[in-house]
């Protein structure tokens, strides 16, 4: 297991005690249908470890869903509509903008915020993809020099300079719960809100 997934295992607890616990992907056919050569092992291992699902109702991680269309929390490109868009073109250091392409962008998180956390996936090795967020409050998409794990670990540690994304639920919080998203939907479905525990109206 990679280092940094297992101090993340230390800092990220399954919400439902008897929950999910990772998804299976067919990668093979996940970097066909995504034209990518293969994907971040860290990424994998934690997609193995967890799965697609939320952290504390604040961030919101996909998987790879080959062959699928319309799945919650699927991994996809930047969609067009988002390409186009000037707001979506704005990068806090110009030259980062000029060396990186919004049709390379390969989405893996949002938050709450509506941020997008992103690979660039122009280069052949996945594990030396760079991490690009859109801070939509931000100013733009900004580079990270870090894997999706390593990211997530700073982030709950504080170990960035400032926080990276314009949601600032989970910025240094050091431990936070994680929900795969098919124990969130049964526990909805039995009446109750998976992170307060309290009943709710399923017909609101």
């Amino acid at each position: 297991m990679h280092d940094l997934l297992r101090r993340l295992r230390g800092s990220l607890a399954l919400l439902h005690e008897e929950g999910e616990r990772g998804d299976v992907v067919d990668w093979r056919a996940a970097a066909a249908e995504l034209q990518v050569e293969s994907f971040p092992e860290d990424y994998m291992e934690f997609v193995s470890a967890f799965g697609a699902g939320t952290i504390e109702e604040s961030l919101f991680i996909s998987i790879p869903r080959p062959g699928t269309t319309g799945e919650p929390l699927s991994l996809t490109r930047l969609p067009g509509h988002a390409r186009r868009s000037a707001s979506m073109n704005t990068w806090q250091e110009v030259d980062e903008g000029l060396r990186n392409r919004l049709e390379d962008m390969l989405v893996w998180g949002q938050t709450n915020s509506a941020d997008m956390l992103c690979w660039v996936t122009s280069g052949a090795d996945p594990d030396q993809w760079p991490l690009a967020v859109w801070e939509r409050h931000g100013g733009g998409w900004k580079i990270h020099k870090c894997g999706m794990v390593e990211f997530l670990l700073k982030l709950l540690s504080g170990e960035f300079s400032e926080c990276p994304v314009s949601d600032e639920t989970l910025w240094g919080i050091q431990s936070a719960r994680f929900l795969n998203f098919r124990d969130e939907e049964r526990i909805i479905d039995t009446g109750i809100d998976p992170w307060t525990g309290r009943t709710v109206n399923r017909f609101d």
